[in-house]
């Protein structure tokens, strides 16, 4: 009969594997959502050049637009342009004055500056100018620390930096983006917030090279408040950087070409792409034929339907039939075992009178086994099928429970059910997947069972894990015990044994 049950289960999953080829793609597969220009709001900061007077008070000197490129697992870097992060002399003579901070004639040459990038409000990252050119009024910072709540963007050009196959042609729609204001030290509004991006459309003019540059040309108005932020294309695909320069009527954006080639010389780990989502490889041209006649789709559809339902109506059948003659052969034998069982039955009058002796012989004759679970087996001499299972009452689930993970932040109570147990972001190599955090590694934290109990062990992670306050060093396993804290990079968890 089992043997039944796993030819009808094949067939059923045959009948429906079958049905799946037939069916046209389309409806298998939902298509995955596009990213847009409003995606890339997320990737533009706010970059500020400040100094600290003798009172140690800081102030903003001047400020400007950018974006972030790189890996937010590795380093993260600012795109900006040069004359933002190198103030001219005028400029610091008027801040000074502005401040009312008296002025001597080295004040300008030992006051030392520094380049900020805006997270919130007035909390900053400090960033270093990696490499900057006044030729393309291009800089390139490098960001002390990740900043997670922000998303590094895609840019997008040509393969081996070439001008002739630009991805992206004039009349196509552009995005340029930044703020809506100047920064600088007399501006009213200081600190913008992620929130506070301005998006301007326009279109793609000219491409060409101005004064050795290559630049992209567009009928968008680049003014103090967007140089520095990027130009996108509508998925939200970095096309270049808007610059003050301009030509005409017409504004310019510093090139892909030019970007890419510079954070490629320098070894800059970022997201680079050379077409856009929905463009395809284009096909090699094909002799035209004379159109054949197919069959429809619905027709595939109904002979795979019908071909199901014939296969499990013979199964059925088979069955049907087989069970009928077992329980026919099945029927003498249960009236058979009745009757010897009613034979083996003794009388109750003497079994009242079972010596000492006779009662040795009956624990000879059976022997209880504890097979390690909370299930009984008695075994033994008594008689043929005569074996008693006495299962336990709780669920063997319970004894796969090893302990319960309560995340703080949620409330979420996770259960560690393996020996071998994982926690990270990896959600095709992990037990649990914890996607909503981007400070998680892919495969963070182990969990790991032994004799003594639950221990936890760091696996190489970025931001590490941490056991009642104390960082976890890599490759060691710490026991873990009921109620102690666990935090997860900047997540914490309480340990229920």
């Amino acid at each position: 009969m089992k043997g039944l049950k796993r030819l009808c289960i094949s067939l059923s999953i045959m009948g429906a594997v079958l049905l799946l080829a037939i069916l046209p793609s389309n409806f298998a597969f939902a298509k995955e959502k596009k990213p847009t220009s409003d995606d890339a709001k997320n990737g533009v900061v706010q970059v500020n050049i400040v100094f600290t007077d003798e009172a140690e008070q800081k102030h903003i000197l001047c400020g400007g637009s950018g974006f972030i490129v790189g890996d937010p697992e590795e380093t993260e870097y600012v795109i900006t342009c040069n004359h933002i992060v190198s103030p001219s002399d005028e400029m610091k003579v008027a801040a000074f004055e502005f401040y009312q901070i008296p002025m001597e004639e080295d004040t300008l040459s030992r006051t030392n500056y520094e380049v900020e990038v805006v997270l919130e409000g007035d909390v900053v990252v400090s960033a270093a100018v990696m490499n900057s050119s006044a030729e393309l009024d291009l800089a390139v910072l490098k960001l002390s620390q990740p900043i997670y709540t922000r998303e590094p963007l895609t840019i997008l050009t040509s393969k081996n930096y070439s001008t002739d196959s630009l991805p992206y042609a004039t009349t196509e729609r552009v995005y340029a983006l930044g703020y809506p204001d100047i920064i600088n030290y007399d501006s009213a509004v200081q600190y913008f917030s992620d929130q506070q991006v301005v998006m301007t459309a326009g279109s793609i003019v000219n491409l060409l090279n101005l004064n050795g540059v290559q630049v992209i040309e567009s009928d968008i108005n680049i003014g103090p408040n967007n140089c520095g932020g990027p130009i996108v294309n509508e998925y939200g695909y970095v096309i270049g950087m808007n610059l003050l320069t301009k030509d005409g009527m017409y504004s310019c954006s510093l090139d892909s070409t030019k970007i890419a080639k510079v954070l490629d010389g320098l070894g800059v780990t970022y997201s680079k792409v050379n077409k856009n989502p929905e463009e395809k490889e284009e096909k090699p041209a094909t002799v035209v034929t004379e159109p054949v006649e197919t069959i429809p789709t619905y027709i595939f559809i109904i002979i795979g339907v019908g071909s199901v339902l014939i296969i499990g109506l013979i199964v059925a059948l088979i069955v049907t039939k087989v069970s009928h003659r077992a329980d026919k052969e099945e029927k003498p034998k249960k009236e058979k075992k009745k009757k010897n069982k009613v034979e083996a039955q003794p009388n109750d009058a003497l079994a009242k009178y079972v010596s000492k002796q006779d009662s040795e012989e009956v624990r000879k004759l059976g022997s209880i086994q504890e097979n390690g679970s909370d299930t009984t087996i008695l075994s033994g001499n008594i008689g043929v099928n005569e074996t008693t299972i006495l299962d336990a009452k709780n669920p063997i689930s319970e004894q796969l429970k090893i302990g319960t993970l309560l995340r703080l932040k949620t409330g979420e109570k996770i259960v560690i059910n393996k020996a071998y147990f994982t926690i990270g972001k990896d959600n095709l190599h992990v037990d649990y997947c914890m996607k909503d955090n981007r400070t998680i590694s892919r495969q963070h934290v182990i969990f790991k069972q032994a004799k003594e109990g639950l221990y936890i062990e760091d696996n190489n992670s970025t931001n590490g894990t941490w056991l009642n306050g104390k960082k976890l060093v890599f490759g060691r396993a710490e026991l873990v015990r009921n109620g102690d804290l666990i935090r997860i990079s900047n997540e914490e968890f309480e340990y229920q044994a």
